[in-house]
């Protein structure tokens, strides 16, 4: 719909949503769609602190993690304009919705529950797969604990400006297709 508009954006659009929504594989096509740069909030902090996601929480636990990731995401919105993947946890209070909604455009990636756990499932380097003895969680144990997290953080995603479910979609492409015309109508 409005093609120049989008051309004239200055903002950064920061995908939302739950873990293993594709924030960050949607988030690097956009990028490239729109000729925007990308950041992966998860891959500034691992370079910043010099060790990986699992190692923080591990060693420093989620508290630490956590005003690491809002001191980062405050850098972020100071230094770069672009496409910015956040983690499943980044929207944790309302100041940093409304922080990022003045910085630019919140895009919340909606993805079936379901969907969610196969693709969790497959990664191991996610804490929550595994129990306190390290072992796979059940499907149905794995279930109650992403539903917990996510009916915490929903009424955080839900504000964003634009709502996109990744579902139904043959390919990444038509996905980002769709989110681009969304944008358009938008901005």
């Amino acid at each position: 719909m409005n093609e120049y508009r989008l051309t004239k954006f200055s903002e950064s659009i920061f995908m939302v949503g739950f873990m293993a929504s594709g924030k960050s594989t949607i988030g690097r096509a956009l990028s490239a769609s729109l000729d925007m740069p990308f950041k992966d909030l998860d891959e500034v902090i691992e370079d910043k602190e010099g060790r990986s996601v699992k190692e923080i929480f591990k060693n420093e636990g989620e508290s630490y993690f956590r005003q690491k990731e809002w001191e980062y995401l405050l850098e972020l919105t100071r230094t770069f304009k672009g496409v910015v993947a956040l983690g499943g946890g980044s929207l944790q209070s309302q100041q940093i919705v409304d922080h990022l909604k003045l910085h630019g455009l919140l895009v919340y990636l909606k993805t079936p529950i379901r969907t969610i756990i196969r693709r969790v499932v497959k990664n191991k380097k996610r804490p929550i797969v595994l129990d306190n003895e390290g072992k796979l969680k059940s499907e149905e144990t794995l279930f109650e604990d992403l539903n917990a997290l996510y009916s915490n953080r929903i009424e955080y995603y839900q504000q964003a400006q634009i709502h996109h479910d990744t579902s139904g979609f043959g390919s990444k492409e038509e996905q980002v297709n769709a989110l681009i015309d969304k944008i358009k109508r938008y901005v």
